[in-house]
C-alpha cells in the first residue's frame, strides 16, 4: 500500500533529508489517500440520504393507489391497486420489496440486530395476512421507529388541518314533486401527483357514465344530429346512454393532502375534478389515527369546532377493553393495529373516508364508486327497490341478487338500507365458514348520522384481534383490507347494528361491480382466471369454489357478457389508462376486452360531447350537474386539434378507439384538460 523505500531514501533519512523521489511518492500517496477519504464520505452521505428517503417513502405509503392509488387518484396511480393486492399478478423475476431489501442490507452490515422472520412478505404478499402478526412496530427498533414517527406526524398534520378548514355543508337538491329524487354518487381522493393523471381520466369517464344513464340526459345521437361536427357513433358505447329515471349529484371527498386549497401541485387533481363537474367535500377522519400531540402554538390557540371534536374523539383504540376476547394480546404493541391501518389495502387509513357517504343525509340514496368503475346501464330498478318505490313484486324479483352461503334473506316489503357485493377473491382460506369482506369499490346506502356515529364508536374501541388475526370482533378478518373499509362494513351490519334494524342486500357480483373474476380457486397462490392452456400459463383451476360451494357456475363472472352487467370495476381486467390487454390466455379475455371497449367508448362520447357547440353557455338545469347546453369544454383551436391528434393511436383502433400506441401506461394518450366556459 505504501511506496517501497530505496537505498537513496534510506541514506537521505539517515542524513535528516528527503530525496526528490521520496517527496514525489509521498505526495502521490497523500493525493490518493485524500481521494479515497472524499469518495468514502460521499458514498456515506448518499447512503444516508437514500435511507432517509426510503424511510419517508415507506411511511407515506407510496401508492401502487390509489391516486387511494386512485385510487392512486383513488385506487392509486396508473394502477389503482397495490402490488400486494390479489388482483395483480407480478412478474416472477420481480425485485424484492423495498422493506426486505432494506432489512437485508442492514443485516449484512451488522447494524440490524433483531432477527428477520423467515416469512418476510414478498412483492405480491397481501399486507393483511397472518404473517404480519409476527412483525412489531415497537418504536425501539431502528427501522420501524421511523415508520411510526412518520405515521404520527401525518396523523397530526391531518388533524391540525381542520383547525382552519371546516367541512362544507351539502346543499339539498330540489325535491320538487315534479322531479325524481337525486342520487348522490361519491368517490374519494386521497393523494395527487403526476402519476395519477390516468386515474383522473377514470374520474371523468366515470362521471360521464353516470350522466348518460341519469335523468335529463339527451342521447348523444340526438344531440349530434343538429351539429355540424362529423362524429362516428360506432365508436360510442354499445350499452346505456338513453338517460334514466333518477337525477344525480357527483361528490368527491378529499383528504387534506389532496385538497384544492393547497396551492401546490398536490391540489391540482381536486381542482381538475371541480372543473369537470365533481363537487369537492372536505371531511375529517371519524377518529384520528393517533392521539393529537400538542404543537408549539406560540400565540393563544383557539381550536375550531371540528378540531375540538377530533380532540374529543381521541384516537383509534382509545376505548379498547382492557380485558376480554378483544383486548390487546400478550406482547402486542399498542401501536400495531394503528400502523396496520396506516398501511392497509390501497390507501391505508384514509380508505375510511368512504364512511362519510353515510353523512350525506340530504340525499335519499348514496352510491360510492372507485374511479376505476364504470356504469354500463341505469340502476333504476335497484333504486326503486331500495327506496320502496317499486310498483309490484316483479321489479324486486327481477333484481340480480346473490344466493350464496353468507347471503341473508331480504324483506322487499320495506326499504333496503344497504346494497353491496362481497370480495370472495380476497379470502385467505376460502370455505363456507370463512369471513368475507365487502368489496370496497362499490356500496349503496341510505344515509344515516346514527350509523355514522356507530362507526366512530367502532374505531374508538378498536376491537381488532391480531394474535391470531381474527379481525373485528374476533370474526371479521384475515382477508385483504380487513382492518379498514372491507372489514369494518360486515362487522357493523352483522355484529354491531341492532338485530332487525337494517335490511341489507348482497347483489350478484357478476351484474353489479363486475370484475370478471373466477369463482374457483387456482393452483396459483392468488386468484387467477381460468387458463385456456394450463401448461403454458403455469396454473390451473382447482375443483373448489371460493365461496365454499361445490358448484359455483352461477357466479362465473369471467364468462359473463358485458350486456348482462350493469356496473363494472377494473381490477382483474386492469386499468384502461394502462392500455390493458385484458387477460390474454384465459377465458376472461373476451369479457375484459368487452368491458374495456365500453370504457374507451364512453371516453370517446365524452370528448365528442365536449366538442359540441353550446348555444347558451352558463345555463343549468335540475339534473344536478352539467347540462347539455351549459359548457363548451373544447373550444380553443389548439385544444381541439390536440384532442383529434390524440385519437390516432396505432394499437387496435377498433378496441382502444385510437387512445393507445402500446400496452402499458406509457402507450396511453391522456385526455386534454377542458378549456372551461367560452367567453
Amino acid at each position: 500500500m505504501y511506496p517501497r523505500r530505496t537505498a537513496v531514501d534510506e541514506s537521505a533519512a539517515r542524513n535528516g533529508t528527503t530525496s526528490i523521489t521520496s517527496r514525489r511518492r509521498f505526495k502521490r500517496l497523500d493525493l490518493w489517500a485524500a481521494s479515497v477519504c472524499l469518495l468514502t464520505c460521499l458514498v456515506f452521505q448518499l447512503e444516508l440520504l437514500a435511507y432517509k428517503v426510503f424511510i419517508y417513502d415507506s411511511g407515506t405509503e407510496s401508492d401502487e393507489s390509489h391516486v387511494h392509488g386512485v385510487q392512486s387518484v383513488l385506487r392509486g396511480g396508473n394502477d389503482g391497486s397495490r402490488a400486494d393486492s390479489p388482483y395483480q399478478q407480478q412478474p416472477k423475476d420481480e425485485a424484492k420489496p423495498q422493506q426486505q431489501q432494506h432489512l437485508e442490507h442492514h443485516k449484512k452490515k451488522g447494524r440490524h440486530k433483531e432477527s428477520i422472520p423467515n416469512n418476510q412478505p414478498t412483492s405480491v404478499a397481501q399486507p393483511t395476512l397472518a404473517h404480519e402478526s409476527s412483525l412489531s412496530y415497537e418504536p425501539t427498533k431502528p427501522f420501524r421507529r421511523w415508520r411510526l414517527r412518520v405515521a404520527r406526524a401525518k396523523s397530526n398534520e391531518n388533524s391540525y388541518f381542520w383547525n382552519w378548514v371546516e367541512p362544507e355543508k351539502v346543499i339539498p337538491p330540489n325535491n320538487s314533486t315534479d322531479l325524481p329524487p337525486a342520487i348522490a354518487y361519491v368517490t374519494t381522493l386521497t393523494r395527487c401527483s403526476s402519476k395519477h393523471r390516468g386515474s383522473l381520466d377514470g374520474a371523468a369517464v366515470l362521471l360521464h357514465s353516470i350522466r348518460r344513464n341519469s335523468y335529463g340526459w339527451i342521447p348523444m345521437h340526438l344531440q349530434s344530429s343538429s351539429s355540424s361536427e362529423d362524429f362516428d357513433p360506432s365508436l360510442w358505447p354499445k350499452y346505456g346512454g338513453e338517460g334514466g329515471r333518477y337525477r344525480y349529484k357527483a361528490y368527491v371527498i378529499v383528504d387534506p393532502v389532496a385538497s384544492p386549497k393547497n396551492n401546490a401541485k398536490s391540489g391540482d387533481c381536486a381542482r381538475y375534478l371541480q372543473s369537470i363537474g365533481w363537487t369537492v367535500l372536505h371531511r375529517p377522519p371519524l377518529v384520528p389515527l393517533f392521539e393529537i400531540s400538542p404543537k408549539d402554538r406560540g400565540a393563544p390557540f383557539q381550536p375550531s369546532a371540528t378540531f375540538a371534536e377530533l380532540e374529543k374523539a381521541g384516537y383509534v383504540g382509545v376505548q379498547r377493553p382492557k380485558s376480554g376476547a378483544t383486548a390487546l394480546g400478550p406482547g402486542e404493541h399498542p401501536n400495531k393495529l394503528r400502523m396496520l391501518m396506516y398501511n392497509d389495502g390501497c390507501c391505508g387509513y384514509t380508505e375510511l373516508l368512504k364512511l362519510h357517504s353515510y353523512g350525506l343525509v340530504e340525499h335519499e340514496l348514496v352510491v360510492h364508486l372507485d374511479f376505476d368503475s364504470l356504469i354500463l346501464r341505469p340502476m333504476d330498478d335497484l333504486f326503486d327497490v331500495m327506496l320502496g318505490n317499486q310498483k309490484d313484486d316483479k321489479v324486486a324479483n327481477s333484481l340480480s341478487i346473490a344466493k350464496l352461503p353468507l347471503s341473508k334473506p331480504v324483506n322487499f316489503s320495506r326499504p333496503i338500507d344497504a346494497a353491496f357485493t362481497r370480495d370472495y377473491n380476497s379470502v385467505k382460506s376460502p370455505n363456507r365458514n370463512s369471513p368475507v369482506g365487502y368489496q370496497g369499490g362499490f356500496l349503496i346506502v341510505r344515509p344515516s348520522l346514527t350509523v355514522l356515529e356507530r362507526y366512530r364508536k367502532i374505531l374508538q374501541r378498536g376491537e381488532f384481534s391480531l394474535d391470531p388475526r381474527k379481525g373485528w370482533g374476533n370474526k371479521h378478518g384475515n382477508f385483504y383490507g380487513d382492518v379498514t373499509f372491507q372489514g369494518i362494513l360486515p362487522y357493523y351490519y352483522e355484529d354491531i347494528a341492532p338485530p332487525g334494524e337494517h335490511n341489507e342486500l348482497e347483489l350478484d357480483r357478476c351484474t353489479y361491480n363486475q370484475m370478471a373474476d373466477n369463482p374457483r380457486q387456482s393452483t396459483h397462490k392468488f386468484p387467477r382466471a381460468t387458463p385456456l392452456d394450463p401448461k403454458i400459463m403455469g396454473f390451473s383451476d382447482r375443483n373448489k369454489c371460493r365461496d365454499g360451494r361445490e358448484d359455483c357456475s352461477d357466479t362465473d363472472c369471467q364468462r359473463t357478457h358485458p350486456k348482462d352487467s350493469i356496473t363494472t370495476h377494473f381490477t382483474f381486467c386492469k386499468k384502461p389508462w394502462d392500455c390493458s390487454p385484458g387477460l390474454p390466455g384465459t377465458v376472461a379475455l373476451e369479457t375484459c376486452l368487452g368491458l374495456l371497449s365500453e370504457w374507451y367508448g364512453v371516453r370517446r362520447e365524452l370528448e365528442d360531447w365536449w366538442l359540441l357547440p353550446r348555444n347558451n353557455p352558463g345555463e343549468g338545469d335540475e339534473s344536478g350537474d352539467i347540462s347539455n347546453n351549459q359548457r363548451s369544454f373544447y373550444w380553443h383551436e389548439r385544444t381541439v386539434n390536440t384532442v383529434l391528434q390524440k385519437r390516432k393511436g396505432s394499437l387496435q383502433p377498433d378496441l382502444y378507439r385510437g387512445y393507445c400506441d402500446a400496452t402499458g401506461s406509457s402507450g396511453y394518450h391522456n385526455m386534454m384538460d377542458p378549456d372551461g366556459l367560452k367567453k
